[in-house]
């Protein structure tokens, strides 16, 4: 720090002697600048001001027609430069939806390891005959993408893995002993939507998280079957976001039994027909016509319409049957295993959280999701907090960092006002912003702190900035 004793006049100062007034200026715009080239070697963090970001929230490759369904979501990524579309039903996602999708990913690799989940990947391209055997393709060609090779040979973009999974389980012998065995992955899909719409929520290349499930009999088939049902509501607690797990048809996939979860949104394809008494839920696909609950026998039946964000199958033998899938039994005959197929939207899930909890301008995403976790705003360039921002950013960052672990941005666009950056993050979703304003140049230093959640702002001393960002921290473990 640049140290003084007294005014001699206002032309000069007594600094371990005598300089001009007009040196000290220099002098502290000197140091103002090695403080900032400091700080570009000293603090390795995540800043919006380098983030990419496009400016223009539609491209001038894509149109949308006026009776075009955008949903609150949609718009709202879109205009924050948090997904950009490529082309009708494609989108890519940009660095902050790219950190919430990890997130998820995570939250979901935990939950699939803790029942014993193998993760793998699979080809997205399937050779159409995988599909001709189980008789798969003769149905719903109209969603599939199907693509030829140099040497005419037929492949599908993968809609869905169950014959290929199917497949690679028949390639090697497997006995009893090895089952029950569940294999994941987490990759991309393709469904030749008849209308992609709502963004990231309904899309014709999309990313999936599919498990499948091989089993002896069928008794501990249902077993995995509850095990990995288990999971998923686990995931979705994790996650944040209210959900309703109904009774869903099984479709293209087969099986006879199969469960959905749900967001509840006004803008969702499915209705969802759930019992007020007993809580039995079911799509209402599988009873257009019901007044009575099956299992209560209660007329008191609640419509809700929902985005389907998971779907699970208890698929039996048909796949192992038409592939000639077995395993070697404990006498040693070779028997079908009984499969299960389940399914998550990852980048559905995302779009749909924004969806639900958001208002008309400001994103509000589940903790859990948030792309990150706190922002700090440090004060303005040239402003008479800079110098005092300046110093205390790295540690500020630091402390955060022993909290939130990499889950911190600066909003380093110091040429903009306070005022700007912090409407900014407020419109992001951030649930916490540490604003470096006019206090901080008290004694002690006090910082802002907005909270998302209650969308008030309080002042701290650093030390108590802390432990509340701490006990925020361990109420969310």
């Amino acid at each position: 720090m640049i140290c003084y004793h007294k005014f001699t006049n206002h032309n000069t100062i007594n600094l371990f002697g005598v300089i001009s007034y007009n040196s000290l200026v220099v002098l502290n715009k000197l140091y103002t600048a090695v403080l900032k080239n400091i700080m570009k070697f000293e603090i390795k963090m995540n800043s919006l001001k380098n983030m990419f970001r496009p400016t223009k929230p539609i491209s001038k490759n894509v149109s949308f027609k006026p009776d075009e369904l955008i949903s609150n979501s949609q718009k709202l990524m879109l205009e924050l430069g948090i997904i950009r579309q490529s082309t009708n039903g494609l989108y890519h996602l940009l660095p902050l939806a790219q950190r919430s999708l990890d997130k998820l990913i995570n939250i979901i690799n935990k939950n699939m390891m803790n029942i014993g989940a193998q993760k793998i990947s699979m080809p997205v391209l399937i050779h159409s005959n995988l599909w001709k055997k189980t008789g798969r393709l003769s149905k719903n060609i109209e969603d599939l993408y199907i693509v030829n090779d140099r040497k005419s040979k037929e492949f599908l973009l993968s809609p869905t893995h169950e014959e290929v999974v199917t497949d690679l389980f028949s390639s090697d012998p497997k006995t009893y002993k090895q089952l029950p065995l569940m294999l994941y992955q987490i990759g991309t899909k393709f469904r030749d939507e008849i209308r992609p719409k709502l963004g990231i929520i309904r899309s014709k290349e999309f990313l999936m998280k599919d498990l499948y499930s091989f089993d002896r009999d069928q008794t501990s088939a249902i077993t995995t079957y509850n095990k990995v049902c288990q999971a998923y509501e686990k995931i979705f607690k994790h996650i944040g976001v209210k959900f309703i797990k109904v009774e869903g048809t099984s479709g293209m996939m087969g099986g006879n039994q199969s469960h959905e979860f749900h967001f509840p949104a006004e803008v969702g394809d499915d209705t969802l027909l759930q019992c007020k008494k007993c809580e039995f839920g079911m799509n209402k696909e599988m009873s257009p016509e019901l007044v009575q609950c099956p299992k209560c026998s209660s007329t008191d039946i609640e419509f809700t319409k929902a985005i389907e964000v998971g779907h699970t199958f208890n698929l039996g033998t048909f796949y192992s049957n038409a592939l000639s899938a077995t395993y070697s039994d404990t006498d040693g005959t070779l028997k079908p295993p009984y499969m299960g197929s389940y399914g998550l939207g990852v980048t559905r899930i995302i779009g749909a959280s924004v969806e639900c909890l958001s208002t008309q301008e400001i994103i509000q995403w589940p903790r859990s999701l948030s792309p990150f976790t706190v922002c700090i705003i440090p004060a303005k360039e040239g402003s008479i907090e800079e110098n005092t921002s300046l110093n205390n950013i790295q540690s500020l960052y630091n402390h955060f960092t022993k909290i939130f672990g990499d889950d911190i941005v600066v909003d380093d666009r110091t040429h903009m006002t306070i005022g700007k950056r912090l409407i900014e993050a407020k419109k992001l979703g951030f649930p916490f912003v540490v604003v470096m304003g006019k206090k901080i140049n008290e004694n002690p230093s006090l910082y802002e702190l907005y909270e998302a959640s209650t969308n008030k702002l309080k002042h701290y001393e650093l030390s108590n900035l802390i432990n509340y960002l701490k006990q925020q921290c361990l109420d969310k473990i």
